[in-house]
Formats: C-alpha cells, structure tokens, sequence
C-alpha cells in the first residue's frame, strides 16, 4: 500500500520561524524592518476591532475573520521581538557605548535603557494579550472597546517612541506614535476588506460603501496628521528635529517620499471617492490591496534611513517567514 505524506496545518509555522531566523543571519537591522510591519498590522488590528465594539457596528462583522487572526498574532510578535534586546547597541544610539557623551541622550537616559525599555516591552505585550482575551468573535463587548481603545492607543503610542522613533538619537514628535497608529490601524483594515472581498463577504453583507467610507476617513486623518507633524518642525527649524526629515528629503529618499504619498494616499483618495467601491466588493478589493502595499513604503521610508540599510536578502526572508507566519493564523479555524 502506497502511503502518502501529508504537510501538517504547523509546517507554514515552522518554516516561517526558521526563515525569520534566518534574516539574523544579515545582521538584526535585517530582521527589524519586517518585524515592524507585522508588528504594526497586528497591532493595527486590534484597534480596528476594539473600534468595532465600541461602536457595536455592522461594517466590522463580515471582517471579523480576518480581524481577529491578525489580532491575535499580537502575543507571538511580542515574543519574536525580545532577541532584538541582546542587539540594542546595533540598533538604537542611546544603547551605544558614550551616548551619555550627547546632551540631548543623557537627558532622555533616565526613559531610554535596557532595563526600562525591557520592562515596559512585557508590560505593553502582556495588556495587548490581555485586552484581546476580553474580545469574542461574534459578540459586541461595547465596554471592552470604550476602554480598551483608549488604552491600547496610549500603549501603542509608547511602544511606538520605545521601537521606532528612538532609532533616532536626536529627533522628537509628539504626533510620532499617531502617525504610525494611524498607519497601523489603515494597513489592517485594508488586508482585513481585501481578504473579505476577495471572497465577497462584504458584498454579502452590504457593507462595500461602510469599508470604503471607512478607509477614506482613516487615510484622510492620517495624511492630516502626517503632514501637520512636518510643518510644525520644519517651521520651528530646530537642528536636532529637523534632521530626521532633512536626511529622508534627500535622494533616494525624497523619490520614496513622493512615491508613497501619491500612490500611498492621492490615487487611492480619488478612486475611493468614486461610486465603484461603494456599490461592489470586486472594485473595492484592488483599492484595499493598493493601500495595504503602500504601507510598506511608508514603513520603509520612516525606519531604513534610521537603520542604515535599504532591502537585501535579509530583509526578504524576514518578510517570507513572518507572512507564513500570518499564513498560518489565517488558517486556523
């Protein structure tokens, strides 16, 4: 009797940790930017779904799906992100040997150490988890959005200077953690309505023009806040603000800027505005997937010019092995 071999439901795990772990090999800068994007779509998620139950709404049922797997990847990426703490000097210029030799980091040293940053790491992972427990699939926990909402969006926000804008040694922005928030909470919206239109949920459920109403006024919110963070630091000149966007204003940079926010939020805005993705699931979807991979532009223009690199082999197995991660979770019932 011939016996085939079957590939259990685990091996798009498996193979996706054995691939990330790989992109260690190129150094942890290599691996630092595509746990970020995951990162940041879990993360965006569960705002996305704790929106949802605050507003008990209809528009977020035919994504639920999709919403809570994403979710639900909050803890393990949490988990994938400790070893980076045995590389903070390759990473962050704070964590470097006389760092305390600059002024404006010996002043930001009493926040920004190790043990500090590892503790409020575990501390902010562990209220995600436990926030998401409070959440059931197919039931409105209006009082679990009321207050989760705010509060995973103040520990975001946190999670965001502690991660990304601390690769920084200089720069400061109090709207820093909403720009990436904004853009966390649009990319997982946007996988969230392409996955459910790919199978024509939403057009099942009649909610086409909620899902396009709804990725327009996050993309409008965020271009707003975006853009407003830019003019009052290039308007207060300050050397050691502006110099985070003097280097990104620079080739190649400066064309990466361009290509995000044309095809990133003005092509997209106009196609959105039209009737076509209000009335069908098939014309939202080519929308949904155009924003979600802008995203990835915007992350990369935020964090490779902090992080010394543009995109290798390193970089790609990172992001191969955490999409079989996310492969993996979908899967699941």
């Amino acid at each position: 009797m011939q016996r085939s071999i079957e590939l259990t439901p685990s091996w798009p795990l498996l193979l996706g940790l054995g691939l990330y772990a790989l992109a260690f090999l190129f150094g942890p800068a290599a691996a630092y930017f595509p746990f970020a994007f995951f990162l940041l779509l879990s993360l965006g998620a569960l705002l996305v779904l704790l929106l949802h139950n605050a507003l008990t709404s209809r528009w977020g049922l035919p994504l639920e799906p999709y919403l809570y797997p994403l979710a639900r990847l909050l803890p393990l990426m949490g988990l994938l992100g400790l070893p980076f703490f045995f590389f903070l000097p390759e990473l962050f210029p704070w964590a470097r040997p006389g760092a305390t030799a600059d002024p404006i980091l010996a002043h930001r040293a009493p926040y920004l150490n190790a043990p500090f940053m590892l503790l409020r790491y575990v501390l902010f992972f562990t209220l995600f988890a436990w926030v998401l427990l409070k959440l059931k699939p197919g039931e409105h926990r209006a009082e679990v959005g009321a207050w989760g909402l705010p509060l995973v969006f103040a520990a975001g926000t946190f999670l965001a200077y502690d991660l990304f804008k601390s690769l920084e040694a200089h720069f400061y922005s109090a709207s820093f953690g909403a720009i990436f928030l904004l853009s966390a909470a649009l990319l997982a919206l946007a996988v969230a309505v392409a996955l459910a239109a790919r199978r024509g949920t939403p057009a099942l459920m009649g909610q086409a023009q909620s899902h396009t109403n709804l990725l327009l006024a996050l993309s409008i919110i965020w271009i707003y806040v975006e853009a407003t963070t830019l003019i009052i630091i290039w308007g207060a000149d300050l050397p050691h603000e502006v110099e985070f966007y003097l280097r990104r204003l620079r080739p190649p940079w400066d064309g990466l800027a361009a290509f995000w926010v044309v095809g990133g939020f003005f092509l997209p805005f106009l196609y959105l505005l039209t009737d076509l993705p209000k009335r069908e699931a098939r014309y939202l979807l080519p929308a949904a997937l155009w924003v979600a991979f802008f995203r990835l532009f915007h992350l990369a223009w935020y964090l490779l010019p902090a992080l010394g690199r543009g995109v290798g082999l390193g970089e790609v197995l990172g992001f191969l092995g955490l999409g079989l991660l996310l492969m993996s979770r979908l899967r699941q019932p």
